[in-house]
């Protein structure tokens, strides 16, 4: 038996916003909870750098809602990377492959990372290193290859769209750069501040994915469900 269906387009850009947002959303709500509890201190950790992202989800209900939402953003975080990959083997551009399995490789650096908070140890406290570098590094290679195939390509929409996710990805690179100088500075007390460069560059990243997700509902990008469904 062969079903009629309409035609129905189910658009991607939500699902792009969501990606982006929802980790921003968890680092505030769970520094909130923690800072209300007495775990970390009240302040502006953009500025203060008075407590870490990891601080903020090691204790009490925050432990469990960063945990119980931030493993699955990182399954969407994986279905985002698929969905840029597709989206520009239609476009026509071969690397999009690449954007898929690197946006994988730096959600999977994610995981571990996620797991291992709130766990005293070395192994854990190397589990976090390691896959907080990761996820940062590969994160951002992937965002300036995402940037440049939509700079370079053939549609005005897409090259403006682009140009200012590599002005983003040069900003975030440049933060990244300053903060490797101050470190290698004696002069320089880093610890000091570091909480500081790594809650924005987090937020810089995640931005990024704002833009992206912008430039799908711009352009439209959407699934269509098939006119026709096979019950046999």
């Amino acid at each position: 038996m062969v079903h009629e269906l309409k035609n129905r387009e189910i658009r991607l850009a939500w699902l792009g916003f969501v990606t982006a947002l929802l980790p921003i959303l968890t680092f505030h709500t769970t520094y909130l909870l923690s800072a209300w509890n007495g775990y970390v201190p009240w302040c502006v950790p953009y500025w203060d750098a008075c407590t870490s992202i990891s601080a903020t989800g090691r204790n009490g209900l925050a432990y469990f809602i960063f945990k119980g939402v931030m493993i699955p953003a990182i399954t969407l975080q994986v279905l985002f990377w698929a969905i840029n990959h597709r989206w520009l083997q239609a476009l026509g551009y071969p690397r999009g492959k690449a954007v898929g399995w690197l946006g994988a490789l730096a959600a999977a650096f994610l995981l571990p990372y996620v797991l291992s908070l709130g766990h005293a140890g070395d192994a854990f406290a190397l589990a976090r290193r390691i896959g907080t570098a990761g996820y940062v590094g590969v994160t951002g290679i992937v965002q300036i290859l995402l940037g440049s195939v939509l700079w370079r390509s053939r549609y005005p929409l897409l090259q403006r769209g682009g140009a200012r996710l590599l002005a983003l990805s040069g900003v975030t690179l440049g933060i990244a750069i300053l903060t490797l100088i101050l470190q290698s500075i004696p002069a320089v007390d880093y610890d000091s501040i570091k909480y500081a460069f790594d809650w924005i560059l987090i937020v810089l990243l995640n931005i990024h994915g704002i833009g992206v997700a912008v430039l799908w509902w711009r352009a439209g990008l959407a699934v269509t469900l098939p006119r026709t469904l096979n019950l046999e």
